[in-house]
């Protein structure tokens, strides 16, 4: 299939991020549980992305990062009682990046939330699409001890433009919409200890549309593919902590063809997978 080269537009850019505070199918109230955020906890990480096509690890992208716990109860973004972990990714003992994680229970229930990007660490590195922006927002990711929690969390999309020239075609838009799908009592075992978790299951939702300018109806958005993707995390009350996140990646294929009078060529966008792993407790904090 002949690929396309994507450039980013901008032109358009919509974060429906607006979570639900408690899951529109609960299921039975779960055991009460409360994280566990301690001042000066670290916790050692190992993340890297994998293959859109066969899941194989990109050995050159492992990063070794540590979450230290700046503040257990901090504001930030509109909220209050926020945790905020200073992200630091190291390679070959040298920081290359730093960056800010934000959780917070919601008080009075098990509902974890967490400020991010809709799909976290979504990444198109392994495409041309650059600086695609889904924004940012406060994400319902989990729900302590739940066994049957289901609810919706938001929608995000951003347009980019192909660099070739067709008439009437506006942009390419690439949505994504996230749903909390399973939920289930775990184990994690981190450096040798076991730890009680929370599994959670995210099924993304990417779609890929174009934008066509037809006369006298105007812009019109028509849906060339989509793929589903799961993302399951672990979060474990005692660490207070998101340990470990893993996403599907896959190669979204989208024929040539006719759409709303327009004719599209063929393109493919790869989308690599992620993995992050905590590997150790490096402090448990105070």
């Amino acid at each position: 299939m002949k690929k396309i080269t994507l450039a980013c537009m901008g032109v358009m850019m919509i974060c429906l991020a607006a979570c639900e505070d408690s899951p529109s199918d609960p299921g039975p109230d779960p055991t009460p549980s409360t994280m566990s955020f301690k001042s000066g906890a670290r916790y050692e990480f190992t993340s890297y992305t994998t293959s859109p096509s066969d899941g194989s690890k990109n050995e050159s992208t492992e990063r070794r990062r540590v979450w230290t716990l700046a503040t257990p109860s901090g504001s930030a973004y509109g909220r209050s009682n926020v945790a905020i972990y200073i992200d630091s990714v190291f390679s070959a003992g040298v920081i290359s990046l730093t960056d800010t994680v934000y959780l917070q229970q919601q008080t009075g229930t098990n509902d974890i939330f967490r400020y991010a990007s809709l799909a976290p660490e979504l990444d198109f590195s392994g495409s041309s699409v650059v600086d695609l922006d889904l924004g940012r927002g406060w994400m319902h990711e989990a729900r302590l001890n739940a066994a049957t929690a289901r609810w919706f969390v938001g929608e995000a999309a951003d347009t980019v433009q192909m660099d070739v020239s067709i008439p009437n075609l506006q942009g390419i838009r690439i949505a994504v919409t996230d749903s909390a799908v399973a939920s289930s009592a775990d184990n994690v075992t981190i450096d040798g200890t076991s730890y009680a978790a929370t599994k959670t299951t995210h099924r993304l939702e990417l779609s890929v549309s174009a934008i066509v300018s037809i006369p006298v109806i105007g812009n019109t958005s028509i849906k060339l593919k989509s793929e589903s993707l799961n993302r399951t995390s672990w979060t474990v009350p005692q660490l207070g902590a998101i340990v470990r996140e893993e996403r599907d990646g896959a190669v979204i294929d989208v024929s040539s063809g006719n759409y709303g009078g327009v004719s599209i060529p063929g393109f493919d966008l790869p989308v690599p997978g992620y993995v992050s792993v905590m590997t150790k407790v490096l402090a448990v904090g105070s």
